[in-house]
């Protein structure tokens, strides 16, 4: 049958030709959908606030962080604005450069680094405190041990891409760089001309580098090659950004160009972290990447991104070697490279490491008996002043090596006495051969370099370079063995080596004053924490034992110096806020204690200091067992101990026999002293620590 088509008449024809009433259905026409384009330009601006929104968070968290510390001590809310440092805008852990820190692992340092020197100090107050007879706690020290014990557990927790992300960061879209985001080409060739006749100089590796290499060359070719390397551009913006902010900084330009000059160091800035945040996994074995790493590692050092310098300065440390950097017959046989540049390239690279290795409690990855090139001099022909100094920060950095490998790492801390003692005088003499070779060179450059680079700034190195030495000093003497005849926890060369260092740091904080802060952040990032500052905690510890108002008058002098420090970056917050903590509860044990005397006869407090320090794994050898010998022996098979592991009870403290041997070679806090001793100085000194209490019967928590 066929279909009768309707002719859409009213009434239709075929409804009209057979008489019937025409009833037409209405078709709902159709609605036209709204089109979800699911683009990849969509999902990367999702991507962008998600981050965004990350970072609010973190900036927030960071804020409080910024804000207790800044609380923490009265007698910092007053520190004059006028003395507080002209800082670059601090850069946020928060980044588009790394995975989220719910999926990221927690960093481990060692037991030469800070935090581990926060957790002995925790564990050592709080084996000073409860094991008292009466249980009130003085309320000031128990919300201080509450501070302190958040800081400890904060620093055990931290993620590994706390530090290793980058603010400023671009999305890859964006990432590509362009000629528009950096300074005029005029301004970028009169900076680098000031700064190869040293009248513009700082602290950037920018200043060593044009030394070495045609750096105004390098910035042509980003400039106008649409080609260029991802390594040129990283190495460009890196030493245009030191340069225009060491310009800016000067004191005699308008605030008109102090601010043009601020913002092509931001934009260079970006720029840089751009380039890092999208570096690739892979790297081609070259010198430009070496170049661009190292850099990079400089810059996250000045804002104190320890874990991400560690991770670039490793990467430069593998080319290195697999370019046979470290190797003199791989060096002089080099066709494409220059030699001198590729060992300039090397030992920068070794000086950053070896002093990560101290500051982070890891073993370096340039071991010194695989390299046969020779150490730079300072008595080479045509030395630029930088250079000469250069030799010192590199014979510095070797020594910081040292004295993790030697005394610091989990093989080294239990060796007999002798064994540790003849390593304490081998470090002891390199950092007085150290010491004279300083003096040789200021002698004979410091002079020149201040004419060139002018009074404060050559002032400023000489100074932190010595505060420097002084706390590696430090370091050694308290690794030393303990002398039978010692009344105190630190020897007397330790405690006078803390003294200096923080009587130098006075010294120092003058010139950074006398330059209106100029060169603060630099002395915090550089110098304070690049080696784990270690004086400040020697000098708490003694205060803890003896009650010594000198000494508390230091620490109160020192924190009270350091305070603008809070608002560099959180690495410089948390270690104020950790000095902080630890001058409120000494500040109260002297309050606390006035009226107890300081000693009690034949029982000394150096078991228990020395098993909290033991806490950091850093043990400070006491009374020697009788199986100190099994020790060594089982230390020299590469045992590795794990000062974590085990929890410090009383059962495990006071433990004898084979168990307790067992123990104490997993863990060196159980082999620092003797049991009974230890013991014996918690029961017979209550007053000390009654001194801390109230009456009552609840025990401090």
């Amino acid at each position: 049958m066929d279909d009768i088509r309707c002719d859409k008449g009213s009434p239709c024809s075929h409804c009209r030709r057979v008489g019937v009433e025409c009833v037409q259905l209405t078709v709902k026409p159709r609605e036209k959908r709204t089109r979800i384009l699911l683009t990849s330009q969509y999902e990367r601006k999702i991507d962008v606030l998600d981050h965004r929104l990350d970072g609010v968070t973190k900036l927030l968290e960071d804020l409080k962080i910024i804000l207790s510390a800044s609380s923490s001590s009265p007698g910092l809310k007053n520190t004059k604005t006028a003395t507080s440092p002209m800082v670059p805008p601090a850069t946020s852990p928060a980044s588009r450069a790394g995975p989220s820190e719910s999926a990221a692992g927690q960093v481990t340092e060692g037991e030469s680094s800070l935090s581990a020197h926060s957790a002995f100090v925790h564990d050592f107050l709080q084996g000073l405190v409860e094991e008292g007879s009466l249980h009130h706690p003085d309320p000031e020290i128990d919300r201080t041990m509450k501070a302190l014990s958040g800081l400890v557990s904060a620093s055990r927790r931290q993620p590994e891409t706390h530090e290793s992300m980058l603010s400023l960061a671009k999305p890859k879209e964006s990432a590509q760089q362009r000629i528009s985001e950096l300074p005029p080409i005029q301004t970028s060739v009169a900076l680098i001309r000031l700064a190869k006749t040293q009248k513009l100089a700082g602290t950037g590796w920018i200043y060593e580098f044009i030394t070495m290499r045609p750096f105004g060359d390098l910035c042509l070719n980003v400039y106008f090659s649409e080609d260029h390397s991802a390594f040129d551009s990283i190495s460009v913006n890196a030493g245009l950004y030191s340069l225009c902010w060491d310009y800016a900084l000067s004191s005699d330009i308008a605030p008109g160009e102090k601010e043009q000059y601020m913002t092509y160091a931001q934009s260079c800035r970006e720029n840089l972290e751009t380039g890092l945040a999208n570096l690739p996994l892979y790297f081609p074995a070259t010198s430009d990447a070496i170049a661009a790493l190292l850099f990079g590692a400089f810059y996250t050092l000045q804002f104190a991104k320890s874990s991400l310098c560690w991770a670039l300065s490793s990467k430069a440390s593998e080319l290195c070697q697999t370019l046979g950097y470290h190797r003199a017959a791989s060096t002089e046989n080099q066709v494409a490279e220059d030699p001198a540049y590729a060992q300039f390239l090397f030992w920068t690279t070794y000086y950053i490491e070896k002093g990560l290795s101290l500051r982070l409690g890891r073993p370096s990855t340039i071991p010194d008996w695989d390299i046969t090139v020779s150490p730079p001099s300072s008595s080479a022909p045509d030395q630029a002043p930088v250079l000469a100094f250069f030799v010192l920060w590199v014979q510095t950095a070797k020594c910081q090596g040292n004295i993790y490998e030697l005394l610091y790492s989990p093989g080294a801390v239990g060796l007999p006495d002798a064994l540790r003692q003849s390593r304490v005088e081998i470090l002891l003499s390199s950092l007085r051969d150290i010491d004279k070779e300083t003096q040789k060179t200021r002698i004979a450059w410091l002079e020149i370099s201040k004419e060139n680079s002018g009074d404060d700034l050559m002032d400023f190195y000489a100074t932190s370079d010595d505060i420097l030495r002084l706390s590696l000093l430090t370091h050694v003497h308290r690794a030393a063995p303990r002398a039978s005849s010692s009344s105190t926890t630190f020897s007397s060369d330790c405690l006078e080596a803390a003294r200096m260092t923080l009587k130098r740091h006075h010294d120092c904080m003058e010139i950074i004053h006398r330059t209106g802060g100029k060169y603060f952040q630099t002395y915090i990032h550089w110098t304070l924490l690049f080696a784990p500052f270690i004086p400040f905690i020697v000098l708490f510890c003694h205060v803890m034992e003896t009650r010594s108002e000198d000494e508390f008058a230091r620490l109160e002098a020192f924190v009270t110096s350091i305070g603008p420090a809070s608002v560099l970056s959180e690495p410089a917050a948390k270690m104020l806020h950790l000095f902080q903590v630890l001058h409120n509860i000494a500040r109260r044990y002297i309050e606390l204690g006035g009226s107890v005397a300081q000693n009690r006869g034949q029982y000394s407090s150096i078991p228990q200091m020395n098993a909290s320090l033991a806490a950091l794994g850093v043990p400070h050898v006491g009374v020697v067992r009788t199986n100190s010998q099994q020790l060594g022996q089982r230390a020299d098979q590469s045992l590795a101990f794990d000062s974590g592991s085990l929890p410090l009870d009383r059962d495990t403290e006071f433990g004898t026999g084979e168990a307790q041997i067992d123990q104490n070679l997993v863990n060196p806090v159980l082999w620092m002293g003797n049991g009974p001793q230890l013991e014996d100085w918690f029961y017979n000194n209550q007053a000390s620590i009654q001194s801390l209490q109230e009456p009552g019967d609840s025990k401090f928590r």
